[in-house]
């Protein structure tokens, strides 16, 4: 049994802990921190219980408040293992969408920059499928015009939707600028306003390669990728394909 010296002097030792253990919570970062606090607040625990009180009720001190802390550690852990968890689900989410630095040093200069997501399943696919770039939708399909335009700053890589043969590269007089047109059977993916050609006609290329650099050439009003599906030559609204 504790008395009543014993039981206060057990408060106001736990009460110091409770403060202990906070600090702990809002600056332990790693295994290693936890456990530096769990050694630190194990001595004062011992250090109370032994000179604290004398005789039996500093001996007895020690139990509940040992068990005391050993259950707030555990919720401390259990804490810091679950925020760290939301950490990393978080940081998997954003790295699915591959967003391209526009200071990156790979990025313009005529050098190709070949990305390493796959806009489709493991090989890529054989028909044009997700985003050919990242940006803004700032156009969709509609009567007199025939695609998806992405607003994006100048010198972002452009990826293919789909693998296939390059068909045209170069520059085009009919307002679409730099543009390269990918054909995989009935399928040709169109991209257009770019600033950089780093690709020939009849180069193979799969689905998430670099086909070009975006940019504002040809009839354009402002940088951003003019993108077009066709089926034996017919234009077709892409929104499915692309975003859905």
């Amino acid at each position: 049994m504790i008395d009543s010296t014993g039981s206060m002097y057990m408060n106001k030792v736990m009460a110091g802990m409770q403060a202990n253990l906070q600090s702990s919570l809002s600056s332990t970062s790693s295994s290693s921190d936890l456990d530096d606090s769990f050694k630190q607040m194990l001595s004062m625990a011992m250090l109370s219980g032994g000179s604290g009180a004398s005789g039996s009720s500093g001996s007895s001190m020690m139990m509940p408040l040992m068990m005391m802390l050993m259950e707030k550690l555990i919720d401390l852990q259990t804490e810091m293992e679950e925020s760290a968890a939301a950490a990393e689900e978080s940081h998997d989410i954003e790295s699915d969408e591959h967003w391209v630095d526009p200071n990156d040093p790979n990025v313009g200069g005529g050098r190709a920059v070949t990305s390493s997501r796959d806009s489709s399943s493991e090989g890529g696919s054989d028909e044009p499928h997700g985003r050919p770039i990242g940006g803004v939708l700032t156009q969709r399909f509609h009567s007199g015009h025939n695609g998806l335009d992405f607003g994006i700053p100048t010198g972002t890589p452009v990826q293919s939707t789909m693998n296939g043969k390059v068909v045209y590269a170069g520059w085009n007089n009919q307002g679409y600028g730099n543009l390269v047109i990918v054909e995989n059977g009935a399928y040709r993916t169109y991209y257009a306003h770019l600033s950089e050609v780093p690709v020939r006609i009849g180069d193979r290329v799969s689905a998430g390669d670099t086909i070009g650099l975006s940019g504002n050439t040809g009839n354009s009003t402002g940088p951003h990728l003019h993108y077009e599906i066709r089926v034996n030559m017919r234009a077709i609204d892409p929104t499915g394909q692309t975003l859905g």
